[in-house]
């Protein structure tokens, strides 16, 4: 296989050429280089996630997702290279294809590579297997919670993924919700639905705007998702993000791709409306590409695209927007 330290390189360099690096991404380089090579547990190459603000100065952190083909269950996996999660990835390695992908979140922009978020993202829903993931990932504390709050979501919601952060207090659990397609398209005409599911999941203070731009992001062609941050009682609490996903640019998927001159643009122009992003989110789109990379007898196809944009709240008020790119070989 193709050094792995050297994809990351090329990917990263795609990625932020072109002056994209100061406008993007910041001077995080360094760290998260560091913080991929402890994301390494298994054989392949994992899927990375980059999480750019879309305001403010330029930053980013490091998400790398491992996947059951790039894992073998009788690997005796080292804290090392799986982010100081050992037991987690020993778990996953052993679990059927429910459990999708096992992440690990680096706060790189915090200067910080001691210990990473662990999330796992779930291809069916089954809360016993998420608080398995949860003892595996060292936070026993936060089944109840997890079965609290799960208990008490709309039941149109799927619960994709569920987080813990280790040097979090409170809140230290994550989870993040996909509504159905249905569901969505009613909240797009419907703001008393979404007020009553969000106030269902434990939120109490909604703001002014929380509602009204949710159910703006329903009304677009992308997939609908929520983040919650959730209290040792099971509500939501604090910080919530709400984003949608963008489809890759080949394949089939619910949403369309990210096009500056379509849907994901006129959206882009909206948040820019709303205060949360600048003149940056025009540089997204040169960020995509797929390259295929050849040294020796060996070649892989590098790929890149921008999937995600999030917007958060703290408390009710609006907090920031993001944007995620998702990057990987195949």
């Amino acid at each position: 296989m193709l050094d792995r330290t050297m994809l990351y390189d090329t990917i990263y360099a795609l990625a932020a050429c072109n002056g994209r690096e100061a406008e993007l991404f910041g001077s995080c380089a360094p760290l998260a280089r560091q913080a991929f090579a402890r994301s390494l547990a298994g054989s392949g190459f994992p899927e990375l996630w980059f999480e750019l603000p879309l305001a403010g100065e330029p930053w980013f952190d490091l998400h790398a997702l491992a996947s059951h083909d790039q894992l073998d269950a009788g690997t005796t996996f080292a804290s090392e290279t799986c982010g100081g999660c050992p037991e987690a990835f020993a778990w996953f390695a052993h679990r059927g294809p429910e459990a999708r992908q096992l992440a690990l979140s680096w706060d790189v922009s915090a200067g910080d590579l001691e210990q990473p978020a662990v999330q796992l993202l779930v291809n069916t829903w089954d809360p016993e297997v998420t608080c398995d993931f949860l003892v595996s990932a060292g936070r026993p504390d936060a089944t109840g919670a997890y079965l609290t709050f799960s208990g008490r979501l709309p039941r149109d919601w799927y619960a994709c993924y569920a987080g813990v952060f280790p040097r979090r207090t409170v809140p230290f659990l994550r989870v993040e919700c996909i509504p159905t397609t249905e569901l969505q398209q009613a909240y797009a005409t419907d703001p008393a639905l979404l007020r009553e599911h969000m106030q269902q999941a434990g939120l109490d203070q909604l703001g002014d705007t929380l509602v009204p731009w949710c159910q703006h992001l329903a009304g677009t062609p992308f997939q609908l998702e929520f983040q919650f941050d959730v209290d040792p009682q099971g509500s939501a609490r604090g910080t919530v993000g709400a984003s949608v996903r963008f489809a890759a640019p080949v394949g089939g998927s619910r949403s369309k791709p990210f096009r500056p001159d379509a849907e994901g643009g006129e959206l882009m122009r909206q948040a820019m409306a709303w205060g949360l992003v600048d003149e940056r989110w025009h540089l997204l789109a040169d960020t995509a590409f797929a390259k295929r990379l050849t040294y020796g007898s060996e070649s892989a196809l590098l790929y890149c695209f921008p999937a995600f944009l999030k917007l958060r709240w703290r408390d009710g008020e609006p907090l920031d927007a993001k944007a995620y790119l998702i990057a990987g070989i195949q």
